[in-house]
């Protein structure tokens, strides 16, 4: 198997009892840009930050608001999901 197919668990947000509206809906956000990512380059990333965040024992998401916030080495990964983010509140 490639990197690019490395196999990401998507869980249910009912996984997840105690969030809050704000939380699912980052969690939502996040899994619409993955899913709808067709970027080889941006997929192999989103790939290596979940091998990364199962190799420190914790989630994708909480990964994900790492890289959201200290953009260092992931300049194109956020540059597109704030592209994303925008096109999805003019929806």
């Amino acid at each position: 198997m490639s990197n690019l197919a490395t196999p990401i668990h998507i869980g249910s947000l009912s996984d997840y009892p105690k969030m809050t509206e704000l939380e699912r809906d980052f969690i939502k956000l996040v899994d619409d840009f993955v899913i709808n990512s067709t970027d080889a380059e941006i997929l192999e990333e989103i790939g290596k930050l979940d091998m990364e965040a199962r190799l420190l024992g914790i989630s994708f998401y909480d990964m994900y608001c790492v890289v959201l916030q200290d953009v260092a080495g992931h300049q194109n990964l956020v540059s597109r999901f704030k592209i994303f983010t925008q096109s999805r509140k003019t929806i």
